[in-house]
């Protein structure tokens, strides 16, 4: 990954504390008492947070989004130690949201105890909605300042303060050009790409064979490939702000009806939506008032770099 290290340092007309948000939250919180969190496999598959749970977080990531847990820091404002913070009493919080999630559909295919392995199935799901969405973040701010370096004109504290303004009376989005903060809505879409992605859903199934019934098993699997838990998620990142909820707009959404009148759901990205809104976003961080239909799109296909992660 590129060293943006040095970047306020050498270009610190574009780091003002005063321009620069946090995406989702505005002012820096405080990152006192943080510490690296180890994202290996092994660190992983023994992490269980053991503070106290955070009441609160999930009635204010309805107010704030997933910021409300985990939020990134630029390079601009923490050269030092810039990255993803993940609010550890709040991730307790959403691990429990997501075990009465899975469990309320899936606890009576479970045969044996598979408490450690679904432990790590919800972490897993966990993290990858926390930080997908907020590398997605690092990767706007990355394009902003290989722009701002290029031109010498700031980008990215103009753009934030478009793309954070308050909304008065804002109107439902029919496009993807028509929503106001089209950044959270494309985070969050990335996370729930995942979700609907049957490799990765297969991936997450199969942890659990071996240690069941195959028939408890393919249920596990139909819960997770089947779609049945990306609905669920659906309708968690729907009752988040403006914006964030705005992802909807780049899915395409099916419904079939079964012989026992059970409605199933089924969501698959549009891709042409998603070129629309990645290249508006681009549009609007650049600062042009129309966007070339040649123009490269600098947004599609770059989500390879994971900043570090730290515990708050």
């Amino acid at each position: 990954m590129e060293d943006f290290s040095t970047f306020a340092a050498s270009h610190p007309e574009f780091c003002d504390p005063k321009a620069v948000r946090v995406p989702g939250l505005g002012a820096l919180p405080d990152l006192g008492g943080s510490r690296r969190f180890d994202l290996t496999a092994d660190a992983l598959a023994s992490y269980r947070p053991t503070v106290p749970k955070d009441p609160t977080a999930l009635p204010n990531m309805l107010r704030q989004g997933p910021e409300a847990i985990a939020f990134y820091v630029s390079f601009r404002l923490r050269p030092d130690a810039w990255g993803i913070y993940v609010r550890e009493p709040a991730l307790r919080t959403l691990l429990e949201e997501y075990h009465r999630i899975i469990w309320r559909d899936l606890g009576k295919y479970s045969d044996q105890d598979v408490s450690d392995l679904a432990a790590q199935i919800e972490l897993s799901l966990a993290l990858d909605y926390l930080l997908s969405h907020n590398r997605f973040h690092f990767l706007v701010d990355r394009v902003a300042s290989t722009w701002e370096v290029q031109s010498r004109v700031g980008k990215y504290g103009p753009y934030q303060e478009a793309a954070y303004a308050p909304q008065t009376n804002p109107k439902p989005p029919q496009a993807p050009e028509e929503i106001s903060n089209l950044e959270e809505a494309l985070a969050n879409l990335e996370a729930f790409r995942s979700y609907i992605n049957p490799a990765y859903a297969d991936g997450v199934a199969k942890v659990v064979e071996g240690r069941l019934d195959p028939r408890n098993v393919e249920e596990w699997k139909a819960f997770f490939v089947g779609g049945r838990f990306a609905v669920e998620m659906a309708n968690v990142f729907s009752r988040q702000p403006p914006g964030w909820k705005d992802f909807s707009k780049f899915l395409n959404r099916k419904t079939a009806v079964g012989s026992t009148n059970y409605v199933r759901i089924q969501y698959s990205y549009n891709p042409e939506m998603l070129e629309r809104g990645q290249k508006e976003l681009a549009r609007r961080l650049a600062g042009d008032a129309t966007l070339s239909e040649v123009t490269p799109n600098p947004l599609k296909d770059s989500l390879q770099d994971l900043p570090k992660v730290y515990l708050l």
